[in-house]
């Protein structure tokens, strides 16, 4: 039978959960499918039909962002009822990565970049798993450019009269779970920037509501961006530096231009060249295809390029 104590303890509990999804704009719905349980266990809390638990406390903090006011609310529910304090479980029910242990898997990525009026745009899509122990609240990404490869010192004074700025590349990202067609904007930290590259975390979350990546929980992150011509250059690079199970990288520039491309990775394993696959696009374009499979960590995959007509010249790189 529930005490006094324990009834008011939920009580309260109940309050500050409804008061903070309220705050952020959540229905029950929204609020369940963000911490991945269904939305009558959300109604059943907030009427106090159930008993929170540790795990739902945690994954309502991760959310909504409380500032430790729902897990403080748990713990005076658990004292009320006379509940052991929780154990952390490291979770084990997920396949980790034969190739290095990591948090984060890339079960695909789609990589495109397309020449067009003067301007170089990509776009990125990953499917990507938390194949560790705890939440994924960002996620790091890297734009590099650099159009004279070959002679720095010229490079150096380009990016520093034009440095990269993240306002000028129509920066955007999204996060949808896979399936789902009702993407959510990504909230865009730039970390570190210098005259020719940004690094970025892209948050699993924005100004109204957090929806971190759970363990063995997977979605899709897409994120897009455009650099001038004269700022961009001839090779389309990825890096590899989470293990990554499928990469398709697509380049797409216009047939008039007779462009030539290669492709190769390097690696500590050492230079592989291979061959795209070259099929007609849209609107007078050629497209350049190359599908990879368990690539190796730390390698690197380039497209390279050139044309018969003048066109942009110079070096580009898309980093995880």
């Amino acid at each position: 039978m529930t005490s006094q104590l324990e009834h008011a303890a939920r009580t309260a509990f109940a309050q500050v959960l409804t008061a903070w999804r309220t705050r952020r704009g959540l229905s029950k719905k929204q609020l369940a499918a963000s911490m991945g349980y269904h939305p009558s266990y959300i109604s059943h809390v907030e009427s106090l039909r159930h008993h929170p638990t540790f795990e739902f406390a945690c994954r309502a903090e991760a959310v909504l962002a409380s500032g430790g006011e729902i897990i403080s609310r748990y713990e005076q529910c658990r004292q009320a009822a006379g509940e052991p304090a929780p154990v952390q479980v490291v979770r084990s029910d997920y396949e980790p990565s034969p190739m290095l242990p990591a948090t984060l898997v890339i079960e695909e990525e789609n990589a495109t970049l397309t020449y067009a009026d003067g301007w170089y745009s990509s776009r990125v899509e990953r499917v990507v798993r938390n194949v560790g122990d705890r939440p994924v609240t960002c996620y790091p990404v890297r734009v590099d450019v650099d159009r004279f490869p070959d002679q720095p010192g010229v490079s150096r004074q380009l990016y520093h009269e034009s440095p990269l700025q993240l306002s000028d590349l129509d920066f955007q990202a999204s996060v949808a779970s896979v399936g789902d067609e009702r993407p959510e904007p990504m909230e865009v930290r730039v970390t570190r920037s210098s005259d020719a590259y940004l690094k970025m975390v892209l948050v699993f979350g924005n100004a109204r509501a957090r929806f971190p990546l759970y363990p063995g929980e997977r979605t899709r992150v897409t994120y897009s961006y455009r650099v001038p011509a004269n700022l961009w250059g001839q090779w389309f690079q990825r890096d590899i530096r989470f293990p990554t199970r499928a990469l398709t990288m697509s380049l797409r520039l216009p047939a008039s231009m007779g462009a030539e491309v290669s492709a190769e990775s390097l690696s500590y394993a050492g230079i592989k060249g291979f061959s795209p696959t070259e099929s007609p696009g849209e609107n007078g374009t050629v497209v350049y295809t190359l599908r990879l499979r368990e690539l190796l960590l730390t390698s690197q995959i380039r497209l390279r390029w050139r044309f018969d007509e003048p066109a942009p010249s110079g070096w580009a790189d898309l980093a995880a």
